[in-house]
């Protein structure tokens, strides 16, 4: 991928506003008649001014717009598009607390909309990848390895864990069990996030497992890099929601050819598990991350703490095995 020079793209600060009333809905507007993308939909915001701090932009863009005062608000994902006319960095943030009543101020059209309402607007290109992150939650956890003499113990230690702390999305990684025994445990584990409005993911070292019957029932596969290397198209059910671990820039773009859903990018810092592969750290994360316009996380040496952190590095949360798993 060719290096992203900043200063060729316009600027555009947007904001994930959320009804303080019932978070479930989101705030979007449609652009007017005689404008770039008219009479699409969109998340309010506009042009960052010379000179302007980004929160500051957002600040009067949404005040200007919708008439809401933003009180606090953080980055959710960063979009570089290229269209015909214009390259846009679109910056959008995720607004966390604000004042007054949002509407359309310039009198475009405004809706509160639920995010399986979104699929009904058509919205601009840049958007699309914003739209695949809305749903995600911003901790993901990866399982440890579960001994196969000690199974029962593992597959306790996680309904007790999702008891304490909710976590959407978890990744069951045990690649030493054969596929037969993996599918069952699988099975008993995907009942257990079910019951605490979880979803599993499956994950196996190789294409093959993936293909067989034992894995009909399940809807999310999550791909190694070497499967994920081994791929030039979508071999699966458009119904399978796709997710691919990534160490580099062709990697990201190999996850983004294959319309995955999101990719884990590793590692960012050093960790016990893998003690001879390279930390990237924050800032190489941060580079890697912004030519991706698909949602990551950033995985390898982080904590849950580090949620936060890793949104100003453009991630869209964090994942990983260590503290995730622990009550």
């Amino acid at each position: 991928m060719p290096n992203i020079e900043a200063n060729e793209y316009i600027h555009v600060v947007a904001g994930v506003i959320r009804n303080q009333d019932n978070p479930q809905l989101i705030f979007i507007t449609q652009r007017a008649k005689g404008k770039h993308l008219a009479n699409l939909w969109e998340f309010p915001g506009g042009k960052l001014e010379k000179n302007e701090s980004r929160f500051h932009g957002l600040s009067r863009e949404l005040q200007e717009e919708t008439g809401i005062q933003v009180i606090s608000a953080r980055p959710f994902q960063t979009v570089y598009h290229h269209y015909k006319e214009k390259k846009i960095l679109l910056d959008v943030w995720e607004v966390l607390e604000f004042t007054g009543e949002a509407h359309g101020r310039e009198g475009q059209q405004a809706v509160w909309v639920s995010p399986e309402e979104l699929e009904s607007y058509d919205f601009p290109e840049a958007d699309q990848p914003v739209l695949k992150a809305l749903p995600l939650p911003g901790e993901l956890l990866i399982s440890p390895d579960f001994p196969e003499q000690d199974l029962d113990s593992h597959i306790y230690h996680l309904s007790h864990l999702l008891l304490k702390h909710s976590y959407p999305l978890v990744m069951f990684r045990s690649h030493h069990l054969p596929d037969k025994v993996y599918a069952g445990v699988a099975h008993q584990l995907q009942f257990i996030c079910e019951c605490h409005g979880s979803e599993l993911i499956i994950s196996r070292p190789n294409l093959k497992s993936f293909q067989s019957a034992l894995f009909k029932d399940f809807g999310r596969y999550h791909l190694n890099s070497l499967i994920l290397q081994s791929l030039s198209s979508n071999p699966f059910d458009q119904t399978i929601k796709l997710s691919a671990s990534c160490h580099d820039s062709a990697e990201l773009k190999m996850a983004n050819l294959l319309n995955v859903e999101f990719a884990l990018l590793s590692t960012v810092r050093q960790t016990l598990s893998h003690p001879g592969r390279e930390a990237k750290g924050w800032y190489r994360f941060k580079h890697l991350v912004r030519e991706a316009n698909i949602p990551v996380y950033a995985l390898g040496g982080v904590v849950r703490k580090d949620f936060s952190l890793s949104r100003y590095q453009g991630a869209i949360g964090v994942a990983g095995i260590s503290d995730f798993w622990t009550v």
